[in-house]
């Protein structure tokens, strides 16, 4: 069987369980694990600071949890986080880049730290024309990080045309995927018939252990999130 990991915010957990997203510490840790089991997820996912006050007890409760799902933390990759900044010049765009890049090592640390072993690296945006070598090279510092803690990245690159380039092992994309694994998009979660139409694409990639979403927003339904989970659960892998 195929393992759907879903980037979901706890908000959908809290959707998938009929309850409101809770404002205390242990109620967020509850949500979040028994939302993430109900939606049949691979992993449970550490909240962002702006879903929690206290995001990063709410990952050490998770991992402190008995019987709970592994946790998955996410960073916003050097790329991304650089652009969001609206910049154009080539010597702001390398030190934004090196900025970012350092950020999210901070972040994967803090993870570590936490005790969170998995990591997803998210990009979802196009690297600028002639920065492919100093995109790649703001990724080496975030792999090397990785290495050294034992966490284990996977890049979720939406945008990138060449997520080979960045050096990870395992990585999804819109246009390809590491073996073993699939990627669908947000817009595979807009509504049933959509759904059916990436799950279909996806069984044609072949043999997939693990199929990891693009982020998801707070507004999808956790009924499809639940139908990915299971279609793909019902998907026989070979060993």
């Amino acid at each position: 069987m195929s393992r759907l990991t879903a980037l979901v915010p706890g908000s959908v957990c809290a959707a998938a369980l009929r309850r409101a997203w809770p404002e205390d510490l242990d109620g967020q840790v509850r949500c979040i694990d028994e939302g993430s089991r109900a939606l049949a997820l691979a992993f449970c996912c550490a909240p962002g600071p702006h879903e929690s006050q206290d995001p990063g007890a709410v990952a050490v409760g998770l991992v402190r949890t008995p019987g709970a799902l592994p946790v998955l933390g996410a960073v916003t990759g050097p790329l991304s986080a650089s652009l969001a900044a609206g910049v154009s010049g080539s010597d702001e765009v390398q030190d934004r880049l090196d900025d970012a890049s350092a950020d999210a090592v901070d972040m994967i640390r803090a993870l570590g730290a936490r005790g969170v072993r998995r990591v997803a690296v998210v990009e979802d945006a196009t690297s600028p024309r002639g920065n492919d070598d100093a995109v790649a090279e703001s990724h080496r510092p975030l792999l090397n990080a990785a290495a050294h803690l034992r966490i284990d990245l996977v890049l979720v690159a939406d945008g990138l045309d060449d997520a080979t380039s960045l050096g990870y092992d395992r990585w999804v994309s819109g246009r390809g995927c590491s073996p073993g694994l699939g990627y669908l998009p947000a817009e595979a979660f807009d509504s049933a018939a959509a759904l059916e139409r990436w799950l279909g694409r996806t069984h044609a990639a072949g043999d997939l252990r693990e199929v990891i979403t693009a982020p998801l927003d707070a507004g999808v339904s956790p009924d499809l999130v639940r139908q990915a989970s299971h279609a793909l659960g019902q998907v026989a892998v070979e060993p």
